[in-house]
């Protein structure tokens, strides 16, 4: 791109993030499964390790054994090409085969939340018509084989968490049980077999399906906030979109570089990114079994890895720690994701990672399972405070007026709308769902709409305001953006967290503002809150300006280290009113 050409105000035209990029073309895009390429680029270098678990060092070698042995029993049990395979599990090397398996044979991972309630796991399941389950042995309890019963399964896996660890008895008793055995629940039989039975019982060889366009190949779940979850039925034509991405100078690697895989493999920034783009690459990926703040800041310390993407929390977490002589000079990729970066935090993590001889900042992303887990990222060289950084190769993002359809000039709000070639294919058996999501501009392109309020600037730079959802009209129908109220919030320096909801009272919607603080000490809670009211008045309109205030010691999460909104929304005690009264509704 020539840089000097005169922009047209429109990003979608002008691509000005195109100058942040190298100028030559990308060889590596092709026509190939998943499989095919991790063989591929593994063939010099068998004794490479590829996932290193707990102690036992698993080589590219032993990976593609393992893959192909599942891809015969898989092929054995009756799974053929676009059939679904689902899983319930965390990092077990077992799933991954399992997963890389299902390219060789072109059937579908099928990856369900085990945070999801029974009714919604065996609609899920249902929805697939998955007859093969496999399941982490510390998963599976009497609730769970309830759902396995009721969802049609005809047979269910156990992978045990510790089938692949090293010096397992110092580690963990691994949970023994029975083989083969046959259960009824109602009219379902199913069966459940070891491991072990599932690979020895293999009477079929599985040949290689070839690369077929549009195929899916991994399936993952929206979050069900709003309805009832929809399947994302991702392809490895945009899978292989988005590894080709990070085929640039912005990301340099060597083979044997690590990877601290933290983010739950049930999405497809788990799956793909951390997963399946290293191993496409060499690098070797390290799996965390449990998704625990203290956990991950200890296998930071411990496994000194060369990139791991976390939530920001994460990251928090690690500059408050109580952790000696933390040694973070081989961390190259400190990257976060999934929520905003206020400046303060970006800043204050950037510090800590350079104090501890880390020599990148924090490198931050924005990304969505629909659109194939990563739309934009910042680089060491490429960064702008509060921003979620610059569209990834071959992807254009662009705000539109959801009124007309229309594109919006540079630092104009709206949806951010954005055409990626990591797109889904679809919101599994949901036409419905899959065309209010995919939006097609008079020129032909296909835009997924995000459901983001934000705006692209004049360098390319996406800055993400909130959900539009996140929103309610006032009693005089004016559409309130909570996101709004944070944004104040975070400009008092006491701040470190904060979360603005619309609560229902006595059939009035009213903002309710949550606030976690930096430091209880010598802070006037009173004060403080009448203090940030004053604040509120001064930069709302009257409708915006919160009618209560909590504050918390942190925020409440999911487990998955998503925000608990309901929990913020259920609460009702220990409120305080503008003039720093506490109250309970």
């Amino acid at each position: 791109m020539n840089t000097t050409k005169e922009l047209t105000g429109y990003p979608s035209i002008d691509k000005p993030w195109i100058k942040y990029y190298d100028e030559k073309p990308d060889q590596n895009m092709a026509f190939h499964t998943i499989y095919e390429k991790i063989l591929e680029n593994s063939k010099k270098y068998p004794q490479d390790v590829a996932i290193l678990y707990y102690g036992n060092r698993i080589t590219y070698k032993q990976l593609l054994e393992n893959v192909d042995k599942c891809a015969d029993a898989l092929y054995s049990e009756g799974i053929r090409e676009e059939n679904c395979v689902t899983l319930c599990t965390s990092y077990v090397p077992e799933a991954i085969y399992i997963m890389i398996a299902c390219s060789k044979i072109g059937a579908i991972a099928n990856f369900i939340n085990p945070l999801f309630k029974s009714d919604e796991m065996i609609a899920r399941i249902k929805d697939t018509a998955s007859k093969l389950f496999f399941i982490m042995d510390e998963m599976l309890d009497k609730n769970m084989e309830t759902v396995i019963a009721k969802s049609g399964i005809k047979t269910a896996v156990i992978m045990p968490i510790a089938q692949s660890m090293k010096g397992t008895s110092k580690f963990i008793q691994s949970f023994k049980r029975c083989i083969s055995r046959k259960k009824r629940i109602g009219t379902n039989d199913y069966e459940i077999k070891e491991w072990s039975t599932f690979l020895v019982e293999a009477t079929d060889s599985a040949a290689r399906v070839p690369y077929k366009e549009n195929r899916g190949f991994i399936m993952v779940y929206s979050s069900g906030t709003t309805g009832a979850s929809k399947g994302i039925l991702l392809t490895e034509d945009g899978i292989n979109a988005t590894i080709s991405s990070y085929n640039s100078s912005d990301f340099s690697y060597e083979r044997g570089d690590t990877f601290y895989a933290v983010i739950p493999i049930w999405f497809s920034t788990g799956n793909v990114l951390s997963i399946l783009m290293p191993l496409c690459k060499g690098i070797t990926i390290i799996p965390e079994l449990l998704f625990d703040k203290e956990r991950v800041v200890k296998g930071i310390i411990k496994y000194k890895p060369t990139m791991t993407l976390a939530a920001t929390s994460i990251w928090m977490t690690l500059i408050q720690s109580k952790h000696n002589n933390i040694d973070l000079s081989s961390l190259q990729y400190p990257i976060t994701g999934g929520e905003k970066v206020t400046k303060v935090d970006e800043d204050n993590i950037t510090k800590f990672l350079a104090s501890h001889k880390c020599s990148a900042p924090l490198l931050k992303g924005y990304g969505m399972c629909e659109l194939g887990s990563t739309i934009t990222t910042t680089t060491r060289n490429h960064n702008k405070p509060n921003s979620a950084g610059y569209p990834i190769k071959d992807v254009i993002v662009a705000a539109f007026d959801t009124d007309t359809n229309k594109e919006l000039p540079y630092n104009e709000c709206g949806e951010i709308r954005v055409n990626s070639p990591a797109r889904m294919k679809e919101y599994f058996k949901n036409p419905v769902a899959t065309n209010k999501f995919f939006f097609e501009d008079d020129n032909g392109q296909i835009w997924g709409c995000t459901g983001d309020i934000g705006y692209v600037d004049a360098d390319g730079f996406v800055f993400i305001e909130g959900r539009a959802s996140d929103s309610f009209f006032s009693e005089n129908g004016k559409l309130i953006y909570l996101f709004d109220i944070e944004k104040v919030a975070l400009q008092d320096v006491n701040v470190s967290q904060c979360k603005a909801i619309n609560k229902e009272i006595h059939n009035r919607n009213i903002p309710v503002l949550h606030l976690a603080l930096k430091s209880h000490m010598n802070i006037d809670t009173a004060d403080f809150i009448r203090n940030i009211a004053n604040k509120m008045e001064e930069e709302l309109p009257k409708e915006a300006i919160p009618v209560y205030y909590k504050i918390w010691t942190a925020l409440p999460v999911h487990p998955n280290g998503k925000r608990d909104v309901e929990k913020l929304r259920e609460a009702e005690t220990g409120l305080y009113d503008a003039n720093g009264s506490c109250i309970d509704l």
